[in-house]
Parts: structure tokens; C-alpha cells; sequence
């Protein structure tokens, strides 16, 4: 008995040590492998792969399952377990031999297959994805290209440690972040209400960017704590901007933001393709050339902030030369909404009243600086 223990051991450790690989459509590459979880159970080994997300084939459907999925098991990203035995593998419940990648019938099957079944890749037992949503297979889909994951770097962890690093319905930082999330928005409306009617805007101005300011707080690691701290020179500069004798200090507060955001986008990301620079420096001067009659004094100052916001928003589009989904891909969202704000208030100031001002000022900021916070998040 004992030795009959120590064999399947071995064998365990060696398929462990070996790994697996994971092949997944090329085309399905936005939501390809975020991370794996392995786990000994003594007799069998616990692969929990978790995915960016699924995609259903019909875009409304996806949308509407997306946001379901979120109330439903309190995450976007998608996550399917097997089982790995010294002879087979057992899939619970996600298995399917698909003749098509986007098959909406038969999908969810269990099925315990012995490994001479699988192709082998240095002597590795090779898992197809072979649907939508991440169903796996011994065999791979005709005519479709691959890319191979080898599972070596993993996290020691079963499926309930990665429901309970994804899932805000687990995970008690994500729940306050949904928290704020939707406090941010209550406060943002208000805000916005408040604009010309009474003083104690100013108040709900800053605390919709102090609960921004806390997702990223809450969220943030490394390079990240940047953003945070550029979120904390914005409650500042939003306080500040509120009168009219501080709005050279305000201007200064924001400056630093963008200076700060820029710093964390390189760090993080790297450097935009420079024709984005160009692109954005000529539309962002452009705007600037007009303005430029009515500022008087305010010339060299409006004219480093118009350069330090380019910088900005340009470094921001470095996040799209990698292979990154969801919650980072918010950044040059919400680096062009926070420009398109600054843009809209410096005319209404400087220039002539424009319509809309609060409401257009407003909620494009907020929302902007939302998604930037929202970067954070795993």
C-alpha cells in the first residue's frame, strides 16, 4: 500500500513537474490566460485556469451575459477547473469535442479521458480550448491556429482561492471597490445637480474624487501607487478650482496629476508608437493656438499644461501595444475624456460661456479619472 503511494506520488509530481500545455485559438487571444491555479490533492492534481474573459458569439448576448456574470458569480473573468490523475484526466463538467470554436449546443460535459488520448508535446499531455467559452478538449479544432501555453509559473490554489482573488462576492476588497464604484456615480450626479444651485457642490465634488481616489487606493500595487497619488492632487485641484483666486494653484494641482499619470503609464507600459505623439500634440496645439489671444498672462502657464496633458494622453495609448485586457484598456478612455474636460473647461473660462458647461465638464471628467482608478483593479 505504501509503495502503491509513493508511485502515484511520483507520478503526480512528475505530471506536475512536467506541466501541461494549453493550447487556445490565436483568435481568441484578448481573453487568453490570466492565471493558473494548482493544487495536490494527494491522489490527483487541481488545474483551475482562469481566463480574462468569454466572448459570446452574439454581441448583444455577450453584453448581456457579461453583466449577468458579474451579479451572478461577481467577476468578468472566466474560470474552469480540471482534474489530472497519474492515468487520466477528469473533466467536472467542461468538456466538449466541438466541431466549431462558436457552437452554442453541447457544452458543458463531463468527461474522464485516459492521457494515451491526448497528444503529447515533450512529453507534456497538450488541453485544447475548443469553444467560446473555454471548454477543453483532447483534440483541436480544424484549420484553426493555436497558441500554446506551457503551465510552469502557477499559483499554489484550488477554485475557490480563485473565486476568491476574482469574485467581488468573495473577495472583500473587490466588494468595496464595487462599493465605490457606485457611490462615485450617486456623487457625481449630485455634483452635477448641485453645479449652480448651492456652495455644498463643492463638497460632493470632492468626495466623488475621494471615492475614485480610494478604488485606486484599495487596488493599487507597485507603480500603480502613482495613480493614486495622482487621484489625491485632483481632490486637491478640485477643491481649488472652485475659486476663482486659486485657479492658478488648481492648475498646478492637475499639472502634477498628469505628470504623475505619465510617469506611471511608462513604467507600466512602456512608450507610445511616436506617430501618436504627433497625432495628439498637433490636435491638442490646435486647440491651443486660438485660445491663446484671449489668456493674457496665463500664456506660458495654459501652454505647459496643454504639453503636459498631450504627454499624457499620448503616453496613455502605450497600454495598447500589449497583450492587456479589461480594466487597463480603460485607460485611454479615460485619458481622452479627462483632456476633452480640461479642453471644454478652458474655452468656457477663458473664451465665452459654452452649453452644457456643468454637465459636459462634469461627467467627463469624473467619468475619466473612474476609469483610470478602475486600471487598478485586478
Amino acid at each position: 500500500m505504501v509503495l502503491r503511494k509513493l508511485v502515484v506520488m511520483l507520478c503526480l509530481l512528475s505530471i506536475c513537474g512536467l506541466a501541461l500545455v494549453l493550447r487556445l485559438p490565436e483568435f481568441d487571444r484578448k481573453n487568453g490566460i490570466k492565471e493558473v491555479f494548482i493544487h495536490d490533492h494527494g491522489d490527483r492534481i487541481e488545474y483551475t485556469i482562469v481566463f480574462w474573459d468569454e466572448d459570446h458569439p452574439r454581441a448583444l448576448t455577450d453584453l448581456l451575459y457579461d453583466l449577468y456574470r458579474f451579479y451572478r458569480w461577481g467577476r468578468f473573468y472566466d474560470i474552469e477547473t480540471f482534474f489530472v490523475y497519474p492515468d487520466r484526466i477528469y473533466f467536472p463538467d467542461d468538456f466538449c469535442e466541438s466541431e466549431s470554436f462558436f457552437q452554442l449546443e453541447d457544452l458543458h460535459n463531463p468527461a474522464e479521458l485516459t492521457l494515451d488520448l491526448f497528444e503529447h508535446l515533450d512529453g507534456e499531455p497538450v488541453v485544447y480550448v475548443s469553444t467560446w467559452n473555454h471548454m477543453f478538449s483532447n483534440k483541436p479544432l480544424s484549420g484553426v491556429g493555436y497558441l500554446s501555453y506551457k503551465v510552469e509559473d502557477s499559483v499554489s490554489g484550488t477554485r475557490a482561492d480563485a473565486e476568491r482573488n476574482y469574485s467581488w462576492r468573495y473577495n472583500l476588497t473587490l466588494k468595496i471597490t464595487v462599493g465605490l464604484f457606485f457611490a462615485s456615480l450617486i456623487s457625481m450626479v449630485i455634483t452635477i445637480l448641485l453645479k449652480t444651485r448651492s456652495r455644498s457642490c463643492v463638497v460632493f465634488k470632492g468626495l466623488t474624487t475621494a471615492f475614485i481616489a480610494t478604488v485606486a487606493m484599495l487596488n493599487s500595487q507597485g507603480i500603480e501607487w502613482l495613480i493614486f497619488a495622482g487621484l489625491a492632487f485632483s481632490l486637491i485641484g478640485d477643491v481649488f478650482l472652485e475659486f476663482d483666486r486659486l485657479f492658478l494653484q488648481g492648475m498646478l494641482a492637475f499639472f502634477t496629476t498628469h505628470l504623475l499619470y505619465s510617469i506611471a503609464f511608462v513604467k507600466l507600459f512602456g512608450v507610445s508608437p511616436w506617430w501618436i505623439f504627433v497625432l495628439v500634440y498637433t490636435v491638442v496645439l490646435l486647440q491651443y493656438i486660438p485660445l491663446r489671444k484671449y489668456l493674457g498672462p496665463m500664456k506660458i502657464a495654459v501652454l505647459l499644461y496643454t504639453l503636459m496633458i498631450a504627454t499624457m494622453l499620448a503616453l496613455s495609448f502605450a497600454v495598447l501595444r500589449h497583450e492587456i485586457y479589461y480594466a487597463r484598456t480603460l485607460i485611454p478612455a479615460g485619458a481622452v475624456l479627462f483632456a476633452f474636460s480640461d479642453s471644454y473647461l478652458a474655452w468656457d473660462r477663458f473664451v465665452r460661456k459654452l452649453p452644457m458647461r456643468n454637465f459636459l465638464v462634469l461627467f467627463t471628467y469624473f467619468l475619466g479619472q473612474l476609469f483610470i482608478a478602475l486600471s487598478t483593479v485586478i
